[in-house]
């Protein structure tokens, strides 16, 4: 029974993450960045706490789906992809709260926000949409 809650809170939150994605992209292309900054920022600290619970259920054999051995390839790819928009969105979010508290510091993400953004996104959105196929051919 618990295995399919994370089945599906799992799914449903790919879905609102992905809407979130492209809003936080149209909020960014149309000069509203502080709504941007916003979406970003919860979509951050949401993913991390997805993170931690999906490795929480490691503890508890019941939860863990099977996975069959040819499919080996494709959750490491799926789950080290996953990472690297993760932490790059930890380091732009933080970058830019750390300039708002300091707004004479300029760091190398802030100075570089908007080529980071346009690499990260297509991984997020890979990310997401990968989960979403893990949800079916796990469970």
């Amino acid at each position: 029974m618990m295995q399919w809650i994370f089945l599906y809170a799992g799914s449903v939150w790919a879905v609102i993450a992905l809407a979130l994605l492209f809003i936080a992209w149209r909020a960014a292309r149309n000069s509203d960045f502080r709504r941007h900054g916003r979406i970003m920022a919860i979509l951050m600290l949401a993913a991390w706490l997805f993170v931690a619970l999906y490795l929480l259920r490691y503890r508890y054999p019941g939860l863990v789906p099977h996975v069959p051995p040819e499919y080996i390839w494709w959750i490491a790819l799926h789950g080290s992809i996953a990472l690297l928009p993760l932490i790059g969105a930890t380091w732009l979010v933080l970058a830019r709260w750390r300039q708002k508290a300091q707004p004479e510091h300029s760091s190398h993400f802030n100075r570089y926000h908007k080529h980071y953004g346009r690499v990260l996104i297509p991984l997020w959105v890979f990310t997401h949409i990968g989960g979403i196929i893990n949800a079916f051919l796990f469970y």
